[in-house]
């Protein structure tokens, strides 16, 4: 997984409720680590899982999934979209 607030990767296999970063020394098990954390929205796209009013710190929740590795983009994502768009539909010229 990789650390949201310093883009350092987690290596290890699992992350506990107290887990640090190496590089920053913030909790990873947050909201804003999560893989099911929707930060559009800002909100959790779990159901069953009760509201963290500091997303950005230490919580407990069991639905956690460590998020996948990938830093955010600088763009909004509309330039991928577009590429992903054109591959699909061969609209390169290929």
């Amino acid at each position: 997984m990789i650390c949201k607030n310093c883009g350092n990767k987690y290596d290890g296999r699992t992350v506990g409720f107290r887990t640090l970063c190496e590089n920053c020394g913030e909790y990873l098990h947050t909201c804003l680590n999560c893989a099911i954390y929707d930060s559009v929205t800002e909100r959790c796209r779990s159901l069953t899982t009760e509201a963290v009013r500091d997303r950005k710190n230490i919580n407990h929740c069991e639905e956690f999934i460590p998020n996948k590795g990938i830093l955010p983009e600088a763009d909004s994502g509309e330039v991928k979209t577009a590429d992903d768009f054109k591959t699909l539909f061969s609209l390169d010229g290929e």
